[in-house]
């Protein structure tokens, strides 16, 4: 069942029908963060105000609108995916984003939106969002003690790091429901338990023989929802990556993964 978050965040969707962002100011904390991946961090309830005044120039100006909002949210933390439609010489041109949220009471401390980097460079050619920035800046935001103890979401998001941690990533496997779906960007998406247990058979052998490893950077979760940043580490170079979940009796119900593919593009090339 969607918690209380769901109908705030939901408010930065219906905002996209007349982009007064303006209107989402009122929304947050003093001490919020809102980052975006080609403006940066703009922290304070002031950068913010200044922030939203800009988009409500920039954006219409630009012909930009944002379409498929979905929001997943509890009290403490939620998600949302989306799709930037920008004009292009040919027409519209969607660009799927995502954006991690927290939530303090009835307010917003944290927003962290993302874009696809391959499809708008493709349309802007040379121009890359910064997606590496946005991990683990909110951590102080979001003490463990403002976390009520034994919620699911967030309890089973740090099992499963302390799993892949070991390495073994069968072991992972009991952590998802029967009908789970689990995406990645490079795999292709896996339903339902045997599914995704090859595909952690497969990880288990091909992320060693690659010499690639995985860091927690920071998580936040409460009892449906949950989301994680982290680190990909290539044996020459790092990329960023992010983790959108939901979660029923304690199991996954949803793991979709993203990462920066044009950081990873770009480190393939220089192999």
């Amino acid at each position: 069942m969607p918690g209380p978050a769901v109908e705030i965040l939901k408010r930065f969707g219906a905002v996209e029908d007349d982009q007064k962002y303006t209107r989402l100011v009122d929304l947050f904390t003093d001490d919020a963060i809102y980052y975006d991946p080609f403006f940066g961090p703009q922290r304070g309830k002031g950068e913010i105000q200044t922030f939203m005044e800009h988009m409500e120039r920039l954006v219409p100006a630009s012909g930009a609108r944002f379409d498929e909002w979905h929001v997943e949210g509890d009290t403490v933390c939620g998600w949302a995916t989306w799709t930037m439609v920008v004009q292009g010489a040919e027409g519209d041109v969607p660009i799927n984003g995502q954006s991690l949220y927290r939530l303090r009471g009835d307010k917003v401390s944290f927003v962290a939106d993302y874009v696809d980097p391959v499809a708008y460079s493709n349309l802007r050619a040379g121009k890359l969002p910064d997606l590496a920035s946005a991990g683990g800046i909110s951590s102080h935001l979001a003490p463990e003690a403002t976390v009520p103890a034994g919620h699911p979401a967030l309890d089973l998001v740090k099992n499963f790091w302390a799993i892949q941690d070991e390495g073994d990533y069968t072991k992972l496997s009991p952590l998802f429901a029967d009908d789970a779906v689990f995406t990645d960007l490079v795999y292709g998406t896996m339903t339902g338990g045997k599914a995704i247990t090859d595909f952690m058979i497969l990880m288990k052998t091909e992320m060693p023989a690659r010499g690639v490893t995985f860091e927690l950077v920071d998580c936040a979760g409460d009892t449906n929802v949950a989301w994680s940043q982290w680190s990909c580490h290539f044996p020459n170079g790092t990329v960023p990556g992010w983790t959108l979940h939901t979660v029923r009796d304690g199991k996954f119900t949803l793991d979709a993964d993203y990462f920066d593919t044009a950081a990873s593009k770009a480190l393939r090339t220089k192999a």
